[in-house]
């Protein structure tokens, strides 16, 4: 299994058009057999995070700072490549963006399949609620929500270690959204780390599912801790927050 680690990382870009320091001396671990959540407003970096955390930042960006994957510091692109897929498993938060144009989504995710692995086709529709009768749809042809379980199904194929869902259940139904965050769950305690970003606190702390929260503001991690603790601290932003979604 693994654990991955932001340590003092800072990512500033600079497009020639715009410049701005997107992560400021963040420092985060995701540790095996938890679900940390991350939360914010929109804007404050954290699909910055997990694109960090995935080798898929932006050309433009200026990095100081380290990334760890089970203490390897991660430096280029051929590492990336390495970890991908078996490694870390990325639920981007547009679903699409998992999947060519050019295929129906059940021959990608069949694509993906490995017969020495443990999580079938089958497996991963059903722990991601995808429905199999929209197997022979192309990915433009699917819901917002329809996409984004395929993209956990097909980010769950190849067994990774660390497990980056972004909005996993933004597009969801409430229902189905409890099912989904169940999947993450068992994900977890099987031994995987896993990062959700996430600004579903109702249905975190009504079936609690994380071990931990975390909360950036402006590019910055203000508050860490354990998720049974974070509602009571009386951190204004983190109160705000609470406060703004009906807690």
């Amino acid at each position: 299994m693994v654990t991955a680690e932001l340590r003092d990382l800072t990512v500033h870009i600079d497009t020639g058009q715009w410049s701005e320091t997107v992560l400021a001396a963040v420092n985060l671990t995701v540790p095996e057999g938890q679900m940390t959540a991350l939360l914010g407003e929109s804007g404050c970096g954290k699909s910055m995070i997990a694109a960090a955390l995935t080798g898929r930042l932006p050309a433009s960006a200026q990095i100081t700072g380290q990334v760890h994957i089970n203490d390897a510091h991660v430096q280029d692109q051929r590492q990336w490549r390495q970890l991908r897929g078996h490694t870390i498993g990325l639920v981007p938060q547009s679903g699409a963006t998992a999947f060519t144009a050019a295929d129906p989504v059940g021959a990608q995710l069949l694509a993906l399949e490995r017969s020495h692995q443990r999580w079938t086709v089958d497996r991963a529709c059903a722990a991601a609620r995808y429905p199999v009768e929209a197997f022979d749809l192309y990915p433009q042809q699917h819901s917002s929500g329809q996409i984004q379980r395929a993209a956990l199904a097909a980010a769950l194929l190849p067994e990774p270690d660390l497990l980056i869902a972004d909005e996993p259940t933004a597009s969801l139904d409430t229902a189905t959204a409890y099912e989904v965050w169940g999947t993450l769950r068992e994900y977890a305690d099987a031994g995987a780390a896993v990062l959700a970003i996430t600004q579903e606190v109702p249905l975190l702390t009504a079936i609690g599912v994380a071990d931990r929260m975390v909360f950036m503001r402006d590019g910055r991690i203000t508050v860490a801790g354990p998720a049974t603790e974070i509602p009571s601290l009386a951190d204004p932003y983190v109160q705000g927050f609470f406060q703004e979604i009906g807690q």
